[in-house]
């Protein structure tokens, strides 16, 4: 396949499958014809698995993916999924991680979903830029736990309170409740602090934060960055870089989602536009971005002044 720089770039997270697993990685190098991944973890649809989790047999995924003759390799831009065709030229094993020459002969298929619906609206938000290692140890977290509805501990920059129950297995030890019940409690916690916040808002992490103009879809999100924020491309956010963000949504109530994204893309206008995709974000979490999107859709159809 020509010109495999119009897909793939440097960091970029794909997804390596095969019929009898599939595996997270990222584009290490781009050489000529040929892709160099990184695999660092296999996955089912209940359970990530590391490769340097106790017992973990690394050895038999290096096995099966020499054996295997029908791979893909798959990735999610910002506004639509990507399906390829790919060769296994060699496996290597490394630390922690097996990493993978490959030959891309071809596209599959391209298609777009429900998490692509995109609409422009105002937010306040905030990132920092990581490097890949970093993801690598944080990205479970963001993954397994989602923002609370509300946000008021994220916002305020507080711990979530713990809610504990006696248990009748350990007496004088404290055990967790019934997590449904916790999330519950929480919850109604966050509401009476949403109210009290509006009284003392200058305690936000986003109180000198403006809003900003942003597109924002299930699958990332796209915001400008002034000139006098980039004096050059250099110092800019690249394509590839990895970003932690957290997000405000101007709802009632409020709530604050946290994610972790890649920029796809950067263009060069006025200032830089930025183009990012989620590539850590828990699934109730980017159910409530998909959500306020139909929403703010509806709003934008019945009154297109808005």
């Amino acid at each position: 396949m020509d010109n495999l720089e119009n897909y793939f770039y440097n960091n970029q997270e794909i997804v390596f499958r095969m019929p009898q697993k599939a595996y997270k990685g990222f584009i290490s190098n781009i050489e000529e014809d040929y892709l160099y991944i990184i695999l660092y973890a296999s996955f089912t649809e209940k359970r990530v698995f590391e490769f340097n989790e106790a017992g973990y047999d690394i050895n038999a995924d290096i096995n099966l993916i020499n054996s295997s003759k029908d791979n893909t390799l798959i990735y999610q831009d910002i506004d639509s999924t990507y399906l390829f065709k790919l060769l296994v030229n060699s496996v290597v094993r490394s630390a922690g991680s097996i990493t993978v020459k490959v030959q891309i002969p071809e596209l599959l298929s391209r298609r777009e979903g429900r998490e692509f619906l995109r609409i422009s609206t105002h937010l306040q938000f905030i990132y920092e830029e990581i490097q890949v290692k970093e993801f690598l140890d944080i990205k479970d977290e963001y993954i397994s736990k989602p923002s609370f509805s509300t946000s008021v501990y994220g916002i305020y920059n507080l711990a979530a309170p713990k809610i504990y129950q006696p248990s009748a297995a350990a007496e004088g030890q404290e055990v967790p409740v019934n997590p449904r019940l916790e999330k519950l409690l929480v919850a109604i916690n966050s509401k009476l602090d949403v109210i009290l916040s509006l009284l003392n808002p200058e305690a936000s992490i986003f109180a000198n934060i403006k809003e900003r103009k942003v597109s924002i879809s299930g699958s990332g999100i796209m915001f400008s960055e002034p000139q006098d924020q980039c004096i050059s491309n250099a110092e800019c956010l690249k394509q590839g870089s990895v970003i932690k963000i957290t997000m405000l949504f101007p709802t009632v109530p409020q709530f604050m989602i946290k994610a972790i994204a890649q920029v796809v893309k950067v263009e060069k206008d006025a200032g830089y536009n930025i183009a990012c995709k989620f590539i850590a974000i828990n699934e109730s979490d980017r159910d409530e971005i998909i959500k306020f999107t139909l929403d703010k859709q509806r709003q934008q159809i019945k009154n297109p002044a808005s």
